[in-house]
């Protein structure tokens, strides 16, 4: 949660679950701190706040709300490739053959499948390894594949970067994306304002400042 939140995601069905979490703490605290109450009765309350818990829980899980909040839009494709992928009326069905240790895994993971996730909650991806590592699966002829269907129409892509897997989903919806528009780039924070006086102080007025501190070090010393 914290690392989501760190790199500016913001996800409606985690912040519900910590705060339910955290009410379900106080409810605790509140019930066994209370005197004059039976224990037998104390612990009935604390089941029954449990299974509140729990089923609020549950239905928290089921959210599949998000925001972006990054400058960047480091968790999200662009805008332009979110739009078509909205268009694709077709369900979308994506088979990795890679093991849960395989850096590539974690790779597609990052650039593709959480962004998927959040643009299409009804994507399905399924993973087929029959190793954690797939040390002893490298010369299987289908590791290492990534089968995309987009309504029965499949199509192979090894690459784990973005680009691929939007590039051959796209061919199989028949999808063309828009172009970005100049102000959905992000380019970061360049100085727009040249800096005046940078010269002076830095080859002028610093240098001037550290001899002076020297020789006045030198003559104290002396």
């Amino acid at each position: 949660m914290v690392a989501e939140f760190q790199h500016g995601l913001v996800r409606l069905d985690v912040v519900l679950i910590a705060s339910l979490i955290g009410l379900f703490g106080i409810a605790l605290a509140a019930i066994w701190t209370r005197l004059g109450v039976g224990v037998r009765r104390r612990l009935w309350e604390s089941i029954a706040a449990s299974a509140i818990a729990g089923v609020a829980i549950v239905v928290a899980s089921a959210l599949a709300v998000s925001w972006d909040l990054s400058e960047n839009r480091g968790n999200s494709f662009s805008r332009a490739n979110e739009e078509a992928l909205r268009r694709i009326a077709a369900p979308l069905r994506v088979e990795v053959h890679l093991a849960p240790e395989d850096p590539r895994r974690v790779d597609l993971e990052r650039q593709v499948l959480a962004k998927l996730r959040r643009t299409l909650p009804s994507v399905r991806i399924d993973y087929v390894a029959a190793t954690r590592t797939g040390m002893f699966e490298q010369t299987a002829d289908a590791y290492g594949e990534i089968w995309y269907d987009v309504g029965g129409r499949r199509a192979l892509n090894r690459a784990v970067a973005a680009e691929g897997a939007l590039e051959t989903i796209f061919s199989l919806a028949q999808i063309e994306p828009r172009a970005e528009r100049a102000d959905e780039i992000f380019r970061g924070h360049p100085l727009a304002v040249a800096p005046r006086g940078a010269a002076l102080i830095f080859y002028g007025i610093w240098p001037a400042a550290v001899a002076a501190a020297a020789v006045l070090t030198r003559w104290r010393t002396a």
